[in-house]
Order: structure tokens, then C-alpha cells, then sequence
């Protein structure tokens, strides 16, 4: 993994940055896959190996992201349970935006 990386399926980006003391993953547009795993179980898996492998803390950083099917968030749960495994340090952010 070198110190930026891209990834495209369809419509969902992921953008990785890795610095001096953290991996961090923008996720950037929509996630509209039906299996979304089979895309992002092999970036995810990778990103948590080498966030152990160099005790960098991993950054999920969803503020870009416009949608998410509910499809996505198994592949979400089972990364962040394989994390904790590992005893990973990871940061997520987001933006909660509710309209009535």
C-alpha cells in the first residue's frame, strides 16, 4: 500500500491516504451494489492488516458519502469485528444530516 490509493465500483469511491500516524479511507459518492462485500471485504481486510502491521490507527471517513444501500453495512460490521480482533484503533467519521 503506498501513500495513496483509489478504488472504484459504479458510483462509490474509496480514497486511502496513508500518513504518519493513521490509514485513513474517504468514502466518496454512493454504495448501490447488491454485494457490496465482494468490493470492499478485499480493501477493508487489507486496510486493517496494515493498520496492525505498522500500529497506525484507521480512519473511516464516511462525510462524503451520499447514500448507502443497507447492504453495505455488513461488510462495514464484520471489518470493524475483525478490527477489534486485532485490537485496531480506528476512528470513524460522519455527518448526520436528518431532514423531517
Amino acid at each position: 500500500m503506498g501513500n495513496r490509493e483509489s478504488y472504484v465500483s459504479n458510483s462509490l469511491k474509496l480514497e486511502i491516504q496513508e500518513k504518519p500516524d493513521s490509514i485513513t479511507t474517504d468514502w466518496i459518492g454512493k454504495s448501490i451494489e447488491r454485494n457490496p462485500g465482494q468490493f470492499l471485504n478485499p480493501i477493508l481486510v487489507k486496510l486493517v492488516n496494515k493498520s496492525n502491521e505498522t500500529h497506525k490507527r484507521m480512519v473511516l471517513d464516511f462525510r462524503r458519502l451520499d447514500y448507502m444501500n443497507s447492504s453495505t453495512i455488513t461488510p462495514i460490521i464484520k471489518i470493524l469485528e475483525r478490527a477489534k480482533k486485532g485490537k485496531t484503533n480506528i476512528t470513524i467519521l460522519y455527518n448526520f444530516d436528518f431532514a423531517l
